[in-house]
């Protein structure tokens, strides 16, 4: 039986930035978030997590068309905040099933992330909130990433 959902939304040519194992530190830290506003580069994705050492994981996506200024700016995030790993993935492609009424579904992200699994493809990221789930894939299983959702979902055209 497959799960129904609203739809899904595609948002292709991005690049994942990742910024891994940093120490947070509030404040300095909500600087690297700015760093982007101020050089007028949107976000489409973001994600924030610790990780097992107290240490925090940034991942992000931006437009490809923006990879030579977002790179410029890893530099800055390096030096102000000696991340243990610091880097653009390219090309990615975003692909977010949408509600209604996630909020109430029992296990939706674990079916979500079981459809890639099954069919082996690599997530790069995943992030949820009350009404979607977006996984962050390499553009070049975006098609297959689709695919799987599709054995497993079903939205309106």
């Amino acid at each position: 039986m497959r799960t129904e959902c609203g739809g899904l939304i595609e948002k292709s040519d991005l690049c994942l930035v990742e910024v891994l194992a940093y120490r947070w530190q509030p404040g300095r830290s909500c600087r690297i978030l700015g760093l982007f506003a101020d050089a007028g580069i949107p976000l489409c994705y973001l994600t924030i997590g610790n990780g097992a050492d107290g240490l925090r994981n940034l991942s992000l996506c931006v437009a490809r068309d923006r990879y030579d200024a977002t790179n410029a700016l890893l530099e800055r995030i390096r030096a102000d905040h000696q991340p243990k790993a610091l880097d653009i993935r390219e090309p990615v492609t975003i692909l977010t099933l949408y509600g209604p009424h996630f909020y109430e579904r029992i296990a939706l992200a674990s079916e979500v992330y079981l459809a890639l699994c099954r069919d082996s493809i690599d997530t790069l990221s995943l992030g949820s909130s009350v009404n979607s789930i977006s996984v962050v894939v390499a553009e070049a299983d975006a098609a297959a990433a689709k695919s799987s959702f599709r054995k497993r979902f079903i939205w309106p055209e």
